[in-house]
This record gives structure tokens, sequence and C-alpha cells, in this order.
């Protein structure tokens, strides 16, 4: 397991909300994720999807959106930009892959926007493998052993 904490938020009104809707509208994030005004209402009031606050040292450095439906997981994973490229993102992969969180999945599905070079290398270094393309979204998929 990596050095990394991670916190699952519970409540829509979690006292990071406003920091996080604002990280979103980044434009470096805003470019590949946006979020709905509901967004922390429907990771918060869904059983089956798991919003985690990631630290490192005590340091939110991003976060993780998890939705399982049977045994297939659909993932994001978001290092905020004065984080990135110092292997977190990595690290983050590399846990949920181990099922820190016991979810108990069998594959791992993903969509890229095919111009995030940096996210493409990091899910292809993980081991995710590519299984179509829809628009500009890449599709990759990583099956548990």
């Amino acid at each position: 397991m990596s050095s990394l904490t991670y916190q699952k938020m519970l409540f829509e009104n979690d006292a990071d909300v406003p920091r996080l809707a604002e990280i979103y509208q980044e434009p470096e994030i805003a470019r590949y994720l946006s979020i709905s005004d509901n967004y922390f209402h429907y990771v918060t009031n869904n059983e089956n999807v798991h919003f985690y606050k990631v630290y490192k040292n005590g340091e939110m450095i991003g976060t993780t959106h998890l939705e399982q439906q049977g045994i297939v997981l659909f993932m994001d994973v978001l290092v905020f930009p004065k984080f990135q490229r110092a292997g977190l993102g990595a690290s983050i992969v590399k846990d949920i892959q181990d099922d820190i969180f016991e979810l108990g999945y069998k594959s791992i599905e993903i969509s890229i926007d095919e111009e995030n070079i940096g996210s493409l290398r990091l899910f292809e270094k993980a081991g995710f493998a590519f299984v179509s393309k829809e628009a500009e979204l890449l599709n990759f998929v990583y099956k548990k052993e």
C-alpha cells in the first residue's frame, strides 16, 4: 500500500466541497473533467458510488470517484495540478487495483480524453488495455487476475 490516505466523502455539504468545486473549474481540469451542479449530492447519496479525497502527508492532493456496477468498477482519478507528475496518480491507481476499499470487483473501466496524454500513459503503464473509442474518448479495461 502507498503512503497515501483516503477519506470517503459522506455528505454533500462536506467542508471541502467549495474548494473541490473550484478546483474542478480550473482550466487544466475542466478541459478533461466536468461536474454538474448536483455532483456532490450524487456521489454522497448513491450506495454504489464512492468518492474519496486523497491525502499525502495530511494535505489533500486529489480525488477518486469509483462507481460499481456488479463486478465492474468505473473509475476517475484526479491529482490536483500542483501535485501532478510526481507518481501520485500511479499510486492511487495501484491502490485501487489492489482493492484497498474491498469492493470485490473483477474489472475496472475508464474513459480518457484522447488529448489527455498524461492520463493515457498512466493507465497504459498500470496495465489497462484499450478496448474502444467513442467520439474523443478512449475506453480502457483492467481485469483483475
